[in-house]
Order: structure tokens, then sequence, then C-alpha cells
């Protein structure tokens, strides 16, 4: 474009860089898995560890795994192509677990069998014992035995009479006189409330008489023998007597009625005809035996039976045995009838408890070996240490008794301190061998040579050295000379004597002091020659020749117990130890003979804590159920610390209190029915009143439950209170709209308890729940005499807080779905952000209709791959225009045979980028739909070597001019044509 920046250089729109430039590994060692560890008898088994990941290990075995040698990208090759020094192993030693045997308990006692007498036609009892599994069989160990539980039949116990109570009928009613009501003198009345009074008898099975004290011990509660009666007066309504209620068809559910009609005058009185105060028909349910039981709640914890101690015999049973064992856990049961209605679970044939069966496992106390014998001093000469120690047998589970602090080899040390007499082994020389000449001189015999001597480390006694020891036992820096230099001196030479010891150094080592030795001259030389200096001396230099001795301390030993005493008061004791100023441990003499000063005390009383278990109170009395009825009530058991865990003692268990649910029993409470319909006397609209019942319902303790309706007969001994109010509102005025009336709908249902929060915090001012009553406009020019509508709140502390964010689906083509949804994981409506509510559509308008064209997630028009965009003048995209592909090779198709080592996935796309890839692509319209510059470029250098072609072939194709003949020329000219023989 005129004025425009100019494009780079086609050299600036290529990079280059080199690749692979790390080194190829063509072929590699590839290792499969390990397999499985089998035995190896060949290895012994005292050659295993004691230990392997915790476990006991009995044998050695050993594990095998296949190594190939592999090629990359072509696969297994033979293991000559790989290094042999970086193959890997294919076998590994491995330690194979102890066989375990399967250990059960002894049977348990047979279960009794009842001892009183059954009552006829009932199946013969039979009684069981059980054992229990206490560890199952492992490693080919020997198997469990098939029989756990056996049982056999009780002996025949005598039959036994049942007894039951006989009533008889009501006698006639009869009159309290209102003296004994009132408690003062009257007239007798003749009509009224009174008794009836019947009589009961004790009768057996077959009918036969029987005691009375029979049925009060095996029938339960004496029937009453009085009820209340009515002796109609002469205002009231008088009735006949209710009919036997109908016949039940079988079915659940079904119900039954019964019937009384008007007598006498009561016909014709109208306050007798009123059928809810003196109802004529009852109907009832007809009674039902299909109950269903079904488990609720969580299962309790493993309770022990009380009073029962199970004896694992042949086995030793740490602690107290009602801390372990088998004991069973419970789950509460509910009963429901077939209306769903919660009922009593003894309708359900059960005492309210699912059992199963669990395991409490007994603690077991870390486990050590005997001690071993006492190691040797840690020092030959001087003070040290020695060392006994315990191994670890089997550690502590379940809570039992702790190990004392081990090392990483899992032992504990007991370690004493103990001196070892510095001339206990000393060094013995023999004498020196004769001096042997090396270079003999052939005239006379004399001259350097060497002689050497024997060095043993011999044991030191009072009658000095006597047997030969290891050399390890003496010091080897004091070690003497075995071997050294000689000369034998020639006839003419002077002859001195062994040079003697040498003298001592004066203290300190400063080096101002010398020390020396001499030797004496056995013969003097010839003429001519001189004997050597007789004395030598050399200077007195600090931890070379010359040492400073002090007195040091050794650490305290671990605390010492009289023979066979595991704690209590002991002796921990320390040594004196000299030591020479280059820190080598010397003879006490050294020490001694400077009169060095002893200030340190060598013994100190002390103390190891005895271990002292924890012991526990026995377990409470179950406590009240914390619910009066439901299906969520607990009962909660506690037991205390009386003596807590001192030293290496079997530490509290963790569990102080259990708890056990109650046995699920029905709730019942009085409850509103809903209202019924507005009635206006002698109107169709207007003010009315609207009447509502009070009901006895049955729930599960929730608040949640509703509730289902029942006989009143089980809220009997509930006080009527509904919402806390005694009195019952069962009347109220109402409004039956009119038609173009204004008026308010009910109230709604409470709203969920708000609380005020920031970033999911509580600010603490309590929470708030809102209820409305909306209002109804039936015609709109009434508007603005309805009334406006109603709000209520009330507080509330159960309410929670709450983050709500918004929740997209993936796309399916232009559209997805967006929801709100709290914190909580439910979808709600209304809590989220409206302004940052993402797009649910995002189809393009207009729509993309265009061939090869999709609408972007920018919801523009744009083209596929391959295709580029020609826009129209308002920019909408008007067509996709296939791009035209020019192939130009690169530098990589002549790299093409070259092999590499880096595996390429023949099924991936290539992933080139621009600039770098086989193929580019030109792209010869712009972003405005117009040709580019270069393309007008490329056109007209495409015309000019077009003309230039055309003008090539027309040269080389045009026929060259005849030459003019000569008059007076014989000879014709040779012409020559070429007439496109390949042969020419």
């Amino acid at each position: 474009v005129p004025g425009g920046i100019q494009c780079p250089n086609s050299s600036a729109l290529q990079e280059t860089r080199s690749c692979n430039e790390h080194s190829c590994t063509v072929y590699h060692w590839q290792t499969g898995p390990w397999g499985q560890c089998i035995e190896d008898t060949s290895v012994s088994a005292f050659n295993s560890s004691a230990s392997w990941n915790g476990e006991a290990t009995c044998s050695v075995g050993m594990q095998t795994r296949k190594v190939i040698c592999v090629r990359v990208n072509v696969g297994q090759v033979g293991p000559k192509k790989c290094p042999e020094s970086l193959r890997p192993e294919t076998v590994r030693p491995c330690l194979l677990p102890c066989r375990k045997d399967c250990i059960v308990t002894p049977f348990s006692d047979w279960t009794l069998c009842p001892s009183s007498c059954q009552e006829g036609g009932v199946t013969v009892k039979k009684q069981s014992r059980h054992r229990v599994i206490i560890q199952l069989p492992a490693n080919g160990g020997r198997e469990c035995p098939d029989s756990l539980f056996e049982e056999k039949e009780c002996e025949v116990s005598p039959v036994c009479y049942s007894y039951r109570w006989k009533t008889h009928k009501w006698r006639r009613c009869q009159l309290v006189p209102w003296y004994v009501r009132q408690d003062s003198p009257g007239a007798h009345e003749t009509c009224g409330p009174g008794l009836q009074a019947r009589a009961i008898t004790c009768r057996r099975q077959d009918g036969g008489q029987a005691d009375i004290s029979e049925c009060l011990k095996y029938s339960g509660p004496l029937p009453s023998l009085t009820q209340t009666c009515q002796i109609p007066c002469q205002d009231d309504c008088q009735f006949t007597n209710w009919s036997k209620f109908s016949s039940c068809n079988g079915d659940c559910g079904g119900v039954r009625t019964r019937k009384r009609t008007l007598v006498g005058k009561s016909k014709k009185r109208d306050k007798c005809k009123n059928s809810q105060l003196y109802p004529l028909i009852e109907n009832q349910f007809c009674p039902c035996d299909k109950y269903s039981a079904q488990p609720v709640g969580n299962w309790s914890d493993c309770i022990l039976p009380e009073g029962k101690l199970e004896v694992l015999l042949g086995m030793k049973v740490q602690g107290d045995a009602k801390e372990c064992g088998q004991g069973y856990r419970y789950q509460a049961m509910a009963c429901y009838d077939q209306n769903n209605r919660l009922v009593e679970t003894s309708r359900c044939n059960s005492h309210g408890y699912i059992e199963e069966a669990c395991i409490i496992p007994c603690p077991s106390d870390c486990k050590l070996s005997e001690w071993s014998n006492w190691s040797r001093c840690s020092k030959s000469c001087g003070s040290g240490v020695k060392v006994r120690s315990k191994w670890l047998r089997e550690k502590p589970y379940n809570g039992g008794r702790p190990c004392p602090k081990l090392d990483h080899v899992n032992q504990v040390y007991e370690v004493v301190p103990c001196h070892s007499d510095c001339s206990q082994y000393v060094w013995v020389t023999e004498p020196w061998s004769v001096c042997k000449v090396t270079n003999v001189d052939l005239k006379e015999n004399c001259g350097e040579g060497v002689q050497t001597r024997k060095v043993r480390c011999m044991l030191n006694t009072v009658d000095g050295p006597s047997d030969t020891v290891e050399d390890y036992l003496c010091d080897p820096e004091e070690m003497p000379l075995g071997a050294r230099k000689c000369t034998l001196p020639c006839p003419e030479d002077c002859v001195m004597s062994e040079w003697g010891s040498w003298s001592r150094c004066s203290l300190p080592c400063n080096g101002s002091s010398v020390r020396e030795r001499s030797a004496e001259s056995l013969r003097q030389p010839d003429d001519g020659k001189s004997c050597p200096a007789a004395t030598e001396t050399e200077v007195c230099t600090l931890n070379k020749n010359c040492y400073h001795y002090d007195y040091n301390v050794t650490d305290w030993s671990t605390c010492q117990l009289s023979e066979k005493a595991v704690c209590g008061n002991g002796i921990k004791t320390r040594m004196l130890d000299c030591v020479r100023s280059d820190g080598k441990s010397v003879d006490l003499k050294y020490c001694e003979e400077l009169g060095l000063e002893k200030t340190w005390q060598m013994n100190m009383s002390c103390v190891v804590e005895c271990p002292v278990n924890c012991q526990l109170s026995d377990w409470s009395p179950w406590s009240e159920c914390s619910q009066t009825c439901g299906l969520t009530g607990k009962m909660i058991r506690r037991r205390t610390i009386n003596q807590p865990f001192q030293g290496d003692g079997r530490p509290c268990p963790s569990q102080m209190e259990q708890f056990k649910p109650c046995p699920v029993k029905p709730c019942y409470r009085w409850q509103y029915s809903q209202w019924f319909a507005c009635k206006v006397e002698d109107a169709q609209c207007g003010e009315g009143t609207r009447v509502r019942n009070i009901s006895c319902v049955v729930f599960d303790g929730s608040i949640e439950d509703v509730g289902k309706v029942v006989d009143e007969e089980f809220c009997g001994e509930i006080e009527p209170i509904i919402d806390g109010n005694k009195k019952m509102i069962l009347e109220e005025t109402c409004t039956v709209p009119c038609p173009g009336d204004c008026y308010l709908r009910e109230w709604s249902e409470w709203s969920l308890c708000q609380l005020t929060c920031v970033n999911g915090e509580d600010l603490g001012f309590g929470g708030i729940q809102v209820r409305s009553r909306a209002v109804i406009i039936q015609e709109l020019e009434n508007q603005h005499l309805c009334p406006e509508q109603a709000l209520e709140t009330r507080p509330c502390n159960d309410g929670q807080c709450y983050e709500y964010k918004w929740m997209a689906s993936p796309w399916k083509g232009s559209s997805r779905t967006v929801w709100c949804q709290r914190s909580d994981g439910l979808n709600v409506t209304g809590g989220c952000l409206v302004m940052r509510q993402p797009d649910a559509d995002r189809s393009c308008n207009p729509p993309c209709s265009q061939p090869h064209a999709y609408c972007s997630e920018t919801r523009t028009c744009s083209c596929e791959e391959g295709y580029t965009e020609v826009m129209s003048s308002d920019g909408t995209l008007e067509q996709c225009t296939l791009i035209p592909v020019v192939v130009i090779p690169t530098m990589e198709d002549k790299k093409g045979d070259v092999k590499t080592s880096r595996a390429v996935n023949p099924t991936q796309p290539s992933s080139n980028q621009s600039g770098r890839g086989r193929t580019w692509f030109l792209q010869p319209f712009g972003p405005d739909g117009r040709l580019k510059t270069w393309v007008y470029g490329v056109a007209a250098g495409a015309f000019v070597l077009l003309i230039f072609i055309v003008s090539m072939i027309y040269l080389a194709c045009k026929k060259p001019k005849k030459p003019q003949r000569r008059q007076n020329n014989r000879l014709k000219p040779l012409t020559l044509a070429y007439d496109g023989d390949a042969d020419m």
C-alpha cells in the first residue's frame, strides 16, 4: 500500500535452529518386573534377617526378572549389542514371611436351656456354642477348621399351663350419689353419670378355674373392674346401643363401620340431629398385621456382654479380660404399618435392635529378647565402656505397652564404664638377629645390612608375660619395629655399643628443653679414622616426644539396679581416666606421679521409673435416652481414668465413652388440620368463617416429618398444645373476594434461615426467616384500593453461611446450560450476581450461512482452516475463499535420510509452526478482501516471463532468408535440413 511500511526481507521471515544435540542412545537394557519370591532351599534360613518390613521371616528366597536388549524404535535385539557392564541384575535374594497357622479360640460354654416348663406345642429348644477365629492363616499355614458353630437339642421340658383373664358382662349402670361426688348430703339423682362393674375370673388355657394369683403372675395386670356410664336424662339425646362393627374384607387399609339411631323424642330435637356432636356412624380402620421393619441410624460401638468373661484357653491374654474379646454392636429397628406410620417395634416381633458380632482386639505389649552377654571393654588401655543389648521380638499393637527407645536396628542398650589395665597386654620382642650385610665386599664381609626380630602381643601377669594373644589387644602405636638397618663394622672401623634410652623431657613441653641418649665406644678405629658422636640430642616437642597428662572422667553409665530389680532406686557410675595431651589414654600412674587433683564425684544415685499400666473405672450405667421418642435417640455410658499410665506402662485407650441407639418409639402430637373452605352465610362473597380440626399424628421426632394421622387415643395422655399455645383456634373469620376485589393470598412457607455473612464468615447478628402474603389484583382500575403485600420476619439460629457461584455445562453447538450453585452443592434460583452470569448462547446474528464458515467464541463469523475471509464493506463475512497451497522445499527435505534415535509417533498429526514446516500457506487476499501488493508483482513477473518464452520460441522457429544465386555458378549449393531424426 502506498505510504505503508516495507515488508522485511525473505531471510527475516525464516528462522533456523539446531536440534537433537543430545547424545543418541541407540541400544539400552530394558527390565521387566520382579517375579514372585520363590523359596531357595540352598540357602540356610539362619542367614536371613530377623525382620523384613516389620514381619518375622523364616527363609531366604530368590526373585528373577527378564532383562532384554532393546534398540530405540526397533525393539528387542541380541544381548551383545548392549554394554555388558551396564546390564541390570536378573536375580536377587528376598525374604519369605513365616507361615502363620490359623488360631481359633476354644468353644464357648453351651447356651442355657430353658429351666422352667414350656407351653404346649412349643418346638424343642436347642443350645449352641461357638468359637472365633483370632488369626487367619497366611503364607501356606494350617487352614482354619470348618466348624465354628455347634448346636444340640435340649432335653424336653415339662409342659406347663398358661393362664388368661376372663371378663364377664358389664352390670347395669349405677348412679353415683351427688353427696358422694360433692362430699355433702343430698337427694339421689335419677339420671346422669354413673359407674358399672363386671366380674373377672382367672382361667387356665383349657378353660378350668385357676387362682387369681396365677393370672397376676403370668397374664399381666388385672383388667379394669369398673367404667363410667351414663343414664340419660329427660332432656338428653337418647340413642340405641352401637351396632357391631361391619366385617373387614381382609385387605390392609380397609374401613369398618358401626351405627346407632336416635330413639324416642330425640328424633325431633334439632340438637340431636347435629352429626358433628352426635355422630350416628363411626368409621374405624380395619386392624392389619402387615408390618415392615427397617434399620435406622448408625451402628453402635462394639459393646462387650456385661457379666460374661470369655477365657481364651491356651493363650495368655494380657490385661483385663473385660476390655477385649467378642462383643456385639447394635442398630435400631423401626417398625411401620401398611400406611407407613411408625408403630411400636413389638408389632414387628422385634426387641428393637439388629445385633452383629464384633471383636475388640486385645492389646499386645512390646516383647524384647533377654539381655545379651556383656561386650569386651571398648578400650584396651584406660577407661572405656562395655555394652549389652536386647533385640525387638514383637512390636506392640492394639494399645499394648510401648517399647523403650530403640535404635535404628531395633535394639535397646545398657552401657556401664569399664577400666582396662594398660599393662594387661604388652609387646614382647626377641633379640635382634645377626646383621646380614646386603652389599658384600668380595674382600671383607662388612658394611650396611639388615637385622630382624620377632614381635608378639602377650598377656602380662604377675609372673611376667605368659600367653600370646591377638595383636589388636596391644596398642598398635607402640608396636616395636621388627626390622632395622644395621652396620657390620669392618676391621679398621670404630665399633660403638647400642644406643641407650632417651632421657625424660622436663615439663612443660615448650620447646626449650632437650633430651639425649648415649652410646659407648667398644673398639677404636685404625689411624686416620674417628668414632661417631657418642651422644645424640633432640628438642622436646609437644605430642612428639614430650607429653602433658591430665585426668578425664567418662560419661555416666545407665542406672544400675540391684539384682532382679526392674525399677526403683539405683546407682550410676563413671570412671577416672589419665589422658595424654595427644588424646590417648594411658596408665593412671602417669597422672598419679604428677600429683594431679581429683575433684570429681564417681557415683550418683538415680531412679528408674516403674512402669504403671493405665487403670480404668468400670463402665457407668447407660444414661437415659437423649430423646423420649423418635429415631435419633441414643444412650451413652462413660468410664474414667483411675490411674494414669507411667513410664513404659500400658497407655490408656482412646475410647472413654460408648453410645448405643435407643429403641425406636413413635412420637405423638396434636396438630391442626388444613382450614376448610371459607363459608359466607346467605351470600356468595364477603366476610364469613372457616373452621379446622385438631388431629393426633404420629411422627419420627424430626422437624421434617409432617406426621400421619392416627387414632386420638394415642394422644390421650398428651395435653392439647399446638405451637406452644394451649388455646385452640378452630374457627376464624375469613373473606371470599367478590368479583373485581383485591385480596391477599395465604401466608407462604417460612424461608430458610439466612445469616449475615461476609466471605463465608458469620458476622454474629443472628439469622432471619421471612414469609409473605401476595396481593391478587383482579382488575387494574381497582389497584389503588388494594392492600399492600404483607411481610413477616422472625429470628432463627440454625442458619448457615453459603457461597454462590455460576456453573456452566460444556458448549453444545452455540448453546449451553448455566445455573447458580450453592457451596453445599445445591442448585438454587437466586443468590448469584446477575451481572456476572455467563452467556448461555453464543450464536451469531446474522447466522453464519456461508460455506466453510462457523460462529467463533466472539460471536463473529470466521472461516475454517485453509480458507480466508472476504469481508463486505460493513464488516460482515461475505465468503470463505480457499487459500492456494505452495509447497516450498526446505533444508529438512535434504535431511530425510538422516537417522536419529528419537522415536516419532506416525499417528500424531504434524504440529509444525509457521516458518518451520515443509508447507507454506500464502494468503493472496488481505483482511479487507482485496488482493495484496505482492500478488500484482508476481502477476507482472509471470506476464514478462510469458512474453520472453514466446519470443524465444518465435526466434527459434523463424526460417532463415534464402541466399541470392550466382548466374555463372555451375555447382548447386549443398542444403542441410534436420528432419527430426535422432541419428542426425
